[in-house]
């Protein structure tokens, strides 16, 4: 698949900024939901299709988001194995970084000496059904010894476009991996995955695993853009005729800077 450049989320150091910097990067293509019949109750929805994490407080950990202003929102569970707690370290947490313009981000962070075994797991629970859901999971890197980054997608129905240095097609065989060894520079956005459900959607479930045993005590990736191409307001899902999915490019401003970390777990990014 032709690999794109996203925007990107970084591994945070105990003093809550990152050693890498920040490039919001050539664009993706964007999915366009396009409709083979006229559905009114469809084409009248003040659905929206971008959820508004600039309204988010930094440090604050939300249970759901909205997609402003249809009042759509998607509540955000955790659940983990082999960690401390459901939300451990910042998992859950809002980040932002020190573009100008800045932009924020929710953390999906893995803690103590880490275990092929451990996971975290995202379940996405959205009010009603939309079409076309779609969410980017920045930086998927690995360093020898501290930590191996693995993403396994458990809802069907999936597209994706990966960065070039990112292999697998998200299976629990074949998950979401760095090709490549090393503390890949976000600005290339080599290590980002844009995930889409071009088809109607109430819940999606993503898990962040362990890739080797790690010393790092941080292992991170970070969700963003969170996003759908139209809503189909609850009651009409009979309605829905056949859909198919067309690419078109979408321009982002290229800005530069670092990623701040509010709250930190006092430890430090290997």
């Amino acid at each position: 698949m032709t690999s794109v450049e996203p925007s990107g989320a970084a591994r945070a150091t105990s003093n809550g900024i990152s050693r890498r910097t920040l490039v919001k990067g050539a664009a993706w293509a964007v999915p366009v939901i396009a409709v083979a019949a006229p559905i009114p109750s469809v084409a009248a929805s003040p659905c929206t299709p971008t959820t508004n994490f600039d309204n988010l407080r930094v440090g604050s950990r939300p249970e759901s988001v909205t997609f402003s202003p249809s009042g759509v929102t998607a509540s955000l569970v955790w659940s983990s194995n082999g960690q401390p707690s459901s939300t451990p370290g910042n998992t859950g947490r809002v980040a932002q970084t020190s573009t100008n313009p800045s932009w924020k981000y929710i953390e999906m962070e893995m803690v103590s000496s880490l275990r092929v075994g451990d996971w975290l797991k995202l379940t996405i629970n959205l009010s009603q059904p939309v079409t076309g859901l779609s969410f980017v999971l920045h930086d998927i890197d690995k360093v020898r010894g501290s930590w191996a980054d693995l993403v396994e997608v458990e809802t069907a129905g999936y597209t994706y476009q990966r960065g070039s240095n990112i292999i697998g097609t998200g299976t629990a065989s074949d998950p979401f991996q760095p090709n490549a060894w090393g503390d890949t520079p976000i600005s290339s956005g080599q290590g980002d995955v844009r995930l889409t459900w071009p088809g109607s959607i109430a819940q999606v479930v993503v898990k962040y695993r362990a890739g080797i045993d790690g010393t790092s005590s941080n292992q991170h990736i970070g969700l963003g853009n969170l996003r759908y191409s139209a809503c189909v307001p609850a009651g009409q899902m009979r309605q829905a005729r056949t859909l198919s999915v067309q690419s078109q490019p979408e321009e982002i401003r290229v800005t530069e800077g670092e990623v701040v970390f509010v709250e930190g777990d006092g430890t430090q990014d290997l």
